[in-house]
């Protein structure tokens, strides 16, 4: 009797779980077509997706997409190859010096004030200049929507997305997918055109593990499975086809030992300055004043063959950066593969035991090759089975202006060059 009863009792559970399943299936497959799309532009960080890693990891989505959409041999990012400037350079067509986010973490005279990307500061519209293609979106009459982009927190120019998502690295990249297909099924007057989503966590494999692991390569696929989900959502929606889909990311990844690390805070009287970043591969120093020329005469002479140290004015011209008020009088920037420290976080990683950790870092000469970013478009606006030469991230924000029928505000990119993508 007591078997019969939880034979009973089982039965009856797995009907229940049936008849949820048979409605979640429902409600998840059986999605109505979207008839009415206008001209739409979906753009997809891959923060940290070095280009190699198509082939080294072979992502079978982003491959697909590739093969039937363009591919840019390569996307040259803006140095310096750190994660917010390159977001940035994406959404407005501008360089870091003219958009004035010259690095994660800035300084800024003009108001006393930190940016940092935990702080409060990322969310208010002084720091963000130029015009983010969202808001050229939103002023010209379409509407918006960001999981998480760089500047979409901010009231950029008074405008905001009609929808966002002020950032949190926790929430799972499914949710955000899902969140993405569920505003495309707004009725069309809601319906945003122009959408940002934001994936971190091949960046995060790469730093910890180095864009050779095994870990990062397992990241890739778990974010290739992702994208198949955006991809099945489309599809079931019949707009997979008419949806413009363009993939790049920030920057690429190198690798490096925190053993041959720079102790730079050794080679300095660090109280002639009034504030110092230290970021491994791109470190900013801000003189108390009068003090330049002491810090730059003590560093120059006891810095090794391996980094150099640049007053903002004698940065190389090819990078077309110094100029913004923002950048420190002085930066200390490593060759690739070096690493600058101070003695105290050198200190912990030798009791840590992780000296001889391979480790992934970016900010690195723009030009290198582990710096290299990663461009793949696909969609109704885009050539089928394309593949062309590498072009400046800059270039992207004109592209993606001309698929939305948008006037673009004024930019440093040339449409002629990224219009032979287009059909």
């Amino acid at each position: 009797m007591t078997a019969e009863r939880h034979m009973f009792n089982f039965m009856k559970k797995f009907g229940l779980l049936l008849l949820f399943a048979h409605f979640f299936g429902f409600f998840v497959f059986s999605q109505k077509p979207i008839r009415d799309l206008k001209p739409t532009v979906i753009l997809i960080s891959l923060d940290g997706f070095r280009p190699d890693y198509l082939e080294k990891y072979q992502p079978k989505t982003l491959n697909d997409l590739a093969k039937n959409g363009v591919r840019a041999k390569w996307l040259i990012p803006s140095f310096p190859t750190k994660t917010f400037p390159n977001h940035y350079t994406v959404a407005t067509g501008l360089f870091p010096d003219n958009h004035g986010i010259v690095e994660n973490n800035m300084y800024d005279a003009n108001f006393d004030a930190e940016f940092h990307l935990d702080s409060e500061e990322v969310r208010k519209a002084r720091w963000w200049g130029g015009e983010p293609i969202w808001v050229t979106a939103e002023k010209q009459g379409q509407r918006a929507a960001s999981y998480f982009y760089p500047g979409t927190e901010a009231d950029i120019l008074g405008v905001r997305p009609a929808y966002f998502k002020g950032y949190n690295g926790r929430v799972p990249n499914e949710l955000r997918v899902d969140t993405i297909l569920s505003w495309l099924d707004l009725p069309p007057d809601k319906r945003p055109t122009m959408l940002t989503l934001y994936f971190s966590l091949i960046d995060d494999a790469g730093h910890e593990f180095s864009g050779d692991a095994v870990e990062t390569g397992y990241e890739v696929q778990n974010i290739d499975r992702t994208i198949g989900r955006l991809v099945d959502g489309l599809k079931r929606r019949k707009i997979d086809k008419q949806a413009n889909l363009i993939f790049f990311s920030d920057h690429g990844m190198a690798t490096y030992k925190r053993r041959d690390a720079i102790i730079l805070d050794e080679m300095f009287d660090i109280e002639l300055a009034e504030r110092v970043f230290y970021v491994g591969e791109f470190v900013q120093i801000f003189p108390k004043d009068g003090k330049e020329d002491e810090i730059y005469a003590a560093i120059k002479l006891k810095l090794p063959s391996n980094a150099k140290i640049y007053r903002k004015s004698e940065l190389p011209a090819r990078y077309k950066f110094g100029k913004h008020p923002r950048v420190a009088p002085l930066l200390v920037l490593p060759d690739e593969g070096g690493i600058i420290m101070t003695r105290k976080a050198y200190d912990q990683s030798t009791k840590d035991g992780g000296l001889d950790k391979l480790r992934g870092a970016h900010g690195y000469d723009n030009e290198l090759e582990s710096m290299r970013a990663t461009f793949i478009a696909h969609g109704a606006a885009f050539k089928r089975g394309a593949v062309v030469e590498p072009f400046e991230n800059i270039q992207i924000y004109n592209l993606m202006a001309k698929i939305l029928g948008l006037s673009p505000a004024k930019n440093d990119g040339d449409f002629e060059r990224v219009k032979i993508m287009l059909r």
